[in-house]
């Protein structure tokens, strides 16, 4: 009698298991905010950290370090980035990113549009997922360096 209340747990179990693996994997949520802050350049590479606010994170820290890959079509560069935003607690998500940066009409100011991947991250960002897109300007103060606004919109699983 007990090895068959067993067996039928174990078979309940695994059909429960087998009919809903969603009720055990993370769901893709929103992810958005904005941020602000300053960067260095030199003419490879530019370094960049500022804070924002993001969903699922809240007042942020960006860090982010870019390399440039070529002209633009829209007469400025592309660029690929590494960031890390991190969370007041300390969790951080890492994020790839392909840049363009376009050339406005105001002298020193580029539109900078990209598309990101979520990599990971740390705490309960550790294995995060996601992508999205990135709106923003560059204004250069001085020839190597200025000051950046950023809006993010995707989503992310964590």
């Amino acid at each position: 009698m007990t090895m068959k209340v067993l067996i039928s747990a174990m078979t309940a179990l695994v059909m429960v298991l087998a009919v809903s693996p969603m009720a055990f994997a993370s769901s893709s949520v929103p992810f958005g905010g904005s941020a602000a802050g300053t960067f260095t350049m030199t003419t490879t590479t530019a370094t960049a950290t500022g804070t924002g606010n993001f969903e699922h994170m809240g007042l942020t820290t960006v860090s982010a370090t870019a390399s440039f890959t070529g002209a633009s079509t829209c007469g400025a560069f592309t660029a690929t980035e590494q960031d890390v935003y991190t969370a007041a607690n300390g969790d951080a998500i890492s994020f790839f990113i392909n840049d363009v940066f376009c050339s406005t009409s105001s002298p020193g100011v580029l539109q900078v549009t990209g598309s990101f991947q979520v990599v990971g991250g740390t705490g309960r960002f550790a294995d995060a997922t996601g992508s999205g897109t990135i709106q923003g300007t560059a204004t250069l103060v001085t020839p190597t360096s200025g000051t950046f606004t950023e809006t993010t919109t995707g989503t992310i699983s964590y």
